[in-house]
């Protein structure tokens, strides 16, 4: 695809071709300097990748994920220790969603985008192996959606918020979480005190109000009882449980109370949530807590 030459808006992605492998290079090796003719979307298997683009240097380890664009500059030095082994293809773009940024605006390079995007890049490398007529041949639709999921995964900017929120979190209040996490899983009924969740975040019982307001709104203790009712929404959904089983299972040895801190926290009781599920309708599923602070269901 020439540089000058840009791809149109349209409903879903529409390649003109897809075609790629997997490399193995050898400690200390390059590729390039070379100006890409078309997109490439490259991602680190074994070893460490430095990739020069247009001047900008990009540490990609195992795992992250590297985005050409036609006209680019660049230079892929491999990892001077241990064998570089990455899978790539390349593609020509003739459309692309309406709901997408410019090319020219997509990020370079990832290196924490979610698990289900190796095992998305590898199917689709399958596909590429399956098609000995790629790239004279146009990729059916269904294999630019594959592929149109996975650069949509790559572009969008959720991941690196929620990352970027997780770090910005109190030492303190993240060393509380880790009890209170560890609390609510394996032993949702032990009488925790301020104090001692205090204790182990290293700090006053006052100083750690002051930074859970702060960090997410609620006291420590607020925040403990949300996670226990958080827990027992699944529960609610997937399980025949009743609702004292269920209290006493996330931690509440009164059914009566967990009724209502469930209806002041989600604005219905739990046997109106279960009903309404059971009947086809939707209750709300707001969480007054931030997404980083699920909790898995015990079964």
């Amino acid at each position: 695809m020439s540089e000058t030459i840009q791809p149109e808006k349209g409903v879903r992605l529409e390649l003109a071709y897809l075609h790629g492998g997997e490399v193995v290079f050898q400690p200390g090796e390059s590729l390039g300097p070379r100006v890409l003719s078309d997109y490439e979307l490259v991602y680190a298997i074994e070893g460490t990748i430095t990739y020069v683009s247009d001047d900008t240097t990009y540490a990609v380890p195992p795992g992250g994920f590297i985005l050409g664009r036609p006209g680019f500059h660049e230079t892929y030095v491999w990892d001077s220790q241990i064998i570089t082994r990455h899978a790539f293809f390349h593609f020509d773009i003739e459309r692309y969603p309406n709901d997408w940024p410019k090319p020219e605006d997509w990020p370079r390079c990832r290196t924490a985008l979610s698990p289900v995007c190796a095992s998305l890049f590898l199917h689709i490398l399958q596909h590429i192996f399956e098609h000995d007529d790629w790239p004279a041949a146009r990729p059916e639709p269904k294999d630019c959606r594959l592929v149109e999921v996975l650069i949509d995964t790559f572009i969008e900017d959720h991941r690196i918020e929620l990352a970027s929120f997780e770090r910005e979190r109190p030492e303190p209040v993240r060393r509380a979480l880790l009890l209170l996490h560890s609390l609510v899983e394996e032993d949702p009924m032990h009488p925790l005190s301020l104090p001692e969740l205090a204790a182990q975040a290293n700090v006053t019982p006052k100083h750690l109000c002051r930074l859970f307001s702060r960090s997410l709104g609620y006291s420590p203790m607020q925040t403990y009882t949300l996670m226990k009712l958080q827990s027992s929404r699944p529960l609610l959904m997937r399980t025949n449980l009743s609702i004292q089983e269920i209290a006493e299972r996330c931690g509440f040895d009164n059914p009566l109370y967990f009724s209502r801190r469930f209806s002041l926290a989600y604005g219905c009781s739990p046997p109106s949530f279960r009903a309404q599920l059971r009947s086809g309708k939707l209750p709300s599923m707001k969480n007054p807590l931030p997404t980083d602070l699920m909790t898995r269901m015990r079964q």
